[in-house]
């Protein structure tokens, strides 16, 4: 793969509450993060309730994997999330999480710039809220 390929974002967030706001501020916040690096968008994916606390059943992250895997790998693919709790606050499930994305050979970023690549490259600046 080049530095030349274009990068596709998939933006993956989780969300247990009703209340919607805060993750509308973490969506847009996802979104102008895409536009700034000038990544192409792959699609927003949210769990929802009793499906976003749990390990093994995630469908919108499903969801996204199998997108990501179906955009092949011509294009670099990176998962982005506001903050690393999106994909949980449990440091086992988020590296289980995080797992399934790095095996599809796209990468982890937070929109802080926090990283985790497949080769095990990582940094993490800490955390953020909205």
């Amino acid at each position: 793969m080049t530095a030349t390929q274009p990068t596709l974002a998939f933006i993956y967030d989780r969300h247990v509450t009703k209340n919607i706001i805060t993750l509308d501020v973490r969506l847009k916040a996802c979104a102008a993060y895409v536009q700034k690096q000038g990544w192409g968008y792959g699609g927003g994916f949210v769990d929802r309730g009793e499906d976003a606390q749990s390990l093994n059943r995630r469908p919108a992250l499903d969801h996204l994997c199998n997108t990501m895997r179906a955009a092949g790998t011509d294009k670099r693919r990176v998962c982005l999330v506001f903050d690393w709790e999106r994909f949980a606050y449990d440091l086992a499930v988020r590296g289980e999480l995080t797992r399934r994305v790095l095996s599809l050979g796209g990468w982890v970023e937070t929109c802080r710039g926090e990283t985790r690549a497949p080769d095990g490259r990582s940094s993490h600046t800490g955390r953020i809220t909205p």
